[in-house]
């Protein structure tokens, strides 16, 4: 891709071919296409969370070429502030959570369900800058020790979940003092981001390096920093690790630290891609979502498939019952009741088969035709229903780890809709939606791809 604006535009055209083309589909199955496209919603966005003194303001404030945010060696902020774009005359302004949160323009409504406390600690500031034309960053309150929801008020581990499941680009920083040793940096590491965003959407920051006395300090604090993020991550190939400082006057770093002068700006590049980067974090959302619905899709055709075998099964089994009532019914009635005087077997045999000879044979065909259509849907369809709801993961085959990550994630759906109406998913043609869903990954959505791939 050769610019963010190209993301832009590809990111716009997938924004509109995922509801023509699957919008109707993701309906049928109750599932809401705008679940997927969620991440579309307003601008690219640029997750910040580090413990208390690693620098996030100071940080912010250099991206953004201006002062912001308060910047201090304590913790100086307890809520999270999104930084959005602005003209010079709304430069400024601040929003309150209640209002951010509500904003269905604002891609912040999964954070309604924590409640009020949250949002007296959600804010969002407009800010005229360059760099906000493109992307929106949210800075964090610092990440402390021995802290719970009890003394914050709100779930913040949760929070940072749902804010890194929407943001294109997390970055994480540490600072030499505390590397990676903070109870709440822990969690996040070990539990939060690892359920919430890829790992290839997490920036590595060891920060504020100038405040090492020397190398060997650096190495110490760097070594520290590996060890913790190997035990956090159960990683043994770690991530690249950006080591930077705030621009200072080169005099004041300790002898060999201008090796690491230019990492400080790769971090900053890497923050203005946040537009490609979501174009790519978003067709991968898009590509799982529609898996998702595809594997949901192959288990209800594969319990419809199991139904309409059974079926075959039975009307051969109750075909020939059919047959034998339409030849023997009325013989047996003309030997317990006398009637009717001639069979339709006798009159067969006889050779004088007449319009009345047929009634009888007729009745009792139909007899036995309603009663194999009452014992499949009352007796053979519940008890292979049943059957199936046991034992739901026979119906599709996982034979990859991602795809039963995908499985367990529709599991539960699949269950509901066997359960709730089993006639309807026997009456669906899920064969054909698969066709439809197969024809989008292989041609609609790998042209997103290969766009997005070829022009890297």
């Amino acid at each position: 891709m050769n610019s963010n604006t190209d993301a832009i535009e590809l990111t716009r055209r997938l924004e509109s071919l995922v509801p023509r083309k699957l919008g109707a589909l993701f309906k049928e199955y109750g599932m809401d296409v705008t679940d997927v496209l969620a991440g579309l919603k307003w601008k690219p966005l640029v997750l910040v969370i580090g413990n208390y003194s690693s620098g996030k303001s100071t940080f912010i404030n250099e991206v953004l070429g201006r002062e912001v945010q308060r910047t201090g060696q304590a913790p100086t902020d307890d809520s999270f502030t999104v930084l959005a774009g602005a003209s010079p005359e709304e430069s400024g302004r601040e929003i309150p959570g209640s209002t951010v949160i509500r904003d269905e323009n604002l891609p912040f409504q999964p954070l309604r369900h924590f409640g009020e406390s949250l949002m007296s600690h959600f804010t969002m500031k407009q800010v005229y800058s360059p760099v906000l034309e493109d992307i929106a960053i949210i800075d964090t309150p610092g990440m402390l020790d021995s802290v719970t929801e009890k003394d914050r008020g709100y779930d913040y581990l949760g929070v940072i979940g749902e804010l890194a499941k929407l943001s294109d680009l997390v970055v994480l920083m540490f600072d030499p003092h505390k590397a990676g040793t903070i109870k709440e940096t822990y969690q996040v590491i070990r539990s939060t981001l690892t359920g919430s965003a890829g790992e290839d959407r997490v920036r590595y920051v060891l920060n504020r390096i100038d405040e090492c006395d020397n190398i060997t300090d650096l190495l110490r604090a760097y070594g520290t920093l590996c060890w913790n993020l190997s035990q956090m991550t159960g990683r043994k190939d770690l991530p690249r690790i950006y080591l930077t400082y705030a621009p200072c006057d080169d005099s004041r770093l300790p002898p060999g630290f201008e090796a690491w002068k230019g990492e400080r700006d790769d971090l900053k590049k890497s923050l203005r891609s946040a537009p490609l980067l979501r174009l790519d974090h978003i067709l991968q959302q898009v590509d799982t979502s529609v898996r998702e619905l595809r594997i949901l899709v192959e288990a209800l055709e594969k319990f419809r498939q199991g139904f309409l075998a059974q079926l075959k099964s039975s009307i051969k089994t109750w075909g020939l019952v059919v047959l034998i009532a339409f030849l023997f019914g009325d013989t047996f009635t003309h030997i317990v009741a006398g009637y009717p005087d001639v069979s339709f077997l006798g009159a067969l045999l006889s050779g004088h088969v007449e319009p009345g000879n047929l009634v009888w044979p007729f009745i009792w065909a139909l007899v036995a035709a309603c009663a194999g259509i009452f014992w499949v849907q009352k007796v053979k369809f519940p008890a292979y229903t049943k059957k199936v709801l046991g034992s739901v993961d026979s119906l599709v085959k996982l034979d990859t780890t991602y795809s039963m990550d995908l499985w367990q994630r529709v599991k539960g759906r699949v269950r509901e809709l066997i359960k709730t109406n089993p006639f309807q998913q026997v009456r669906t043609s899920h064969a054909r939606n698969l066709e439809k869903i197969d024809a989008f990954l292989s041609s609609d959505l790998k042209k997103f791809f290969r766009e997005l791939g070829r022009e890297r």
